[in-house]
């Protein structure tokens, strides 16, 4: 390699580097202040398929199809949320027919505890504290009092942070209602005037770009595809297990239990452990050690077969071997805590979208000019 073709290579990668931070930048800024509008984009691409179908089938202009669709997508999110609020208010209805006797029986439960075993321990401690002498008392009793102090200063400090988290949510109201009207509003003009992006796009991208672009899409759209495929039997056997538990256990409506509770495996970070270790506590607390005994195992059996299945599943449909995923996944975490079990997968996915598109290649290619190839 003579000194201009290593000019030239150095070029080439001193582009690629500025256009590398200038993309990250630019989507930095785009996530960070227009917001609003990403989100607008990603209901446009929802909405174009049946915009499109719409205006070819009927020959409606192109705005009453958009407006219909915005309407239809309306109609069914107010839908969901009826039927949501429906089943909340029985929720409620519910809880305020089982709620008080559930309380009482708590209270006695907890006053039966206090009677028979704290007390009992707190007599103990005191006839042992009146052994000590005055010395080792006031070291007993200033400890005791520092433990306390601590505990009581961070519950208030907990309360404090729950009381700023209520007052941040009620003012981000405002807020999120603006998001939502600026959102909907440049959905409805990014699918109107879709024809006229895409001509654009066409005339401003060249075609190797473009080429490379629809690869990375293509590729994209699998990986996510294979990913809610891995998410949907990993919930199906969480499912079965849970289904099977309740069966051998007796819980009544053990098949539309499970199913509600399979469903909220999707939860991240929570999933069925919201339900299941208030329930574990409940039932040992009560005095049925049976229920108690046979939701733990249960719940135990669920988290070892979702630690063992989660890495295979998820490498047999993304197609990447398990160790990459694993280590991804301990990475993620260890950077960004538990949102990085979520979103390590998003970042493998991306990654590996990013490679089988031939990104890599294509910027190896424009560094290294084909005579430097040969």
């Amino acid at each position: 390699m003579d000194t201009k073709q290593a000019g030239d290579v150095f070029i080439r990668t001193a582009l690629v580097l500025v256009a590398g931070a200038a993309l990250t930048g630019t989507l930095f800024f785009l996530i960070l202040y227009l917001s609003p509008f990403i989100f607008g984009f990603i209901i446009a691409l929802m909405l174009l398929p049946f915009v499109n179908r719409l205006e070819r089938t009927f020959g409606w202009p192109r705005t009453f199809c958009v407006l219909v669709s915005m309407l239809i997508l309306f109609l069914l999110l107010l839908t969901f949320a009826t039927f949501a609020a429906v089943e909340i208010a029985a929720g409620l209805l519910y809880l305020s027919a089982v709620l008080p006797a559930f309380i009482k029986e708590t209270v006695l439960i907890v006053n039966t505890w206090m009677s028979g075993t704290l007390m009992p321990l707190y007599e103990r401690f005191t006839e042992l504290i009146a052994t000590l002498d005055g010395e080792q008392q006031k070291t007993v009793v200033s400890s005791l009092q520092s433990i306390t102090g601590e505990a009581a200063q961070k519950a208030g400090e907990f309360i404090q942070v729950l009381l700023n988290s209520l007052a941040d949510l009620l003012l981000a109201l405002p807020n999120t209602v603006t998001v939502m009207i600026f959102s909907l509003l440049s959905a409805f003009f990014i699918t109107k005037d879709w024809p006229l992006i895409e001509g654009w796009y066409k005339k401003a991208v060249p075609p190797v770009l473009d080429s490379l672009l629809a690869s990375l899409k293509k590729e994209w759209k699998r990986s996510v595809l294979g990913f809610f495929i891995a998410q949907c039997i990993l919930v199906a056997m969480t499912g079965v297990i849970i289904l099977t538990g309740f069966l051998i256990i007796g819980i009544e409506h053990a098949v539309t239990a499970a199913l509600l509770l399979a469903l909220i495996d999707f939860l991240p970070y929570l999933g069925t452990g919201i339900v299941f270790v208030p329930w574990i506590l409940y039932s040992f607390f009560t005095g049925d050690w049976f229920m108690s005994i046979g939701l733990s195992i249960i719940y135990a059996v669920v988290i070892v077969q979702r630690q063992i299945a989660e890495p295979r599943v998820l490498s047999r449909h993304l197609g990447v071997h398990p160790i990459p995923l694993l280590i991804t996944l301990f990475l993620s975490y260890q950077w960004l805590g538990f949102a990085g079990l979520l979103l390590g997968p998003a970042i493998l996915i991306l990654v590996q979208s990013v490679i089988r598109a031939g990104v890599f290649h294509t910027i190896r290619d424009f560094i290294l000019d084909s005579k430097e190839r040969t």
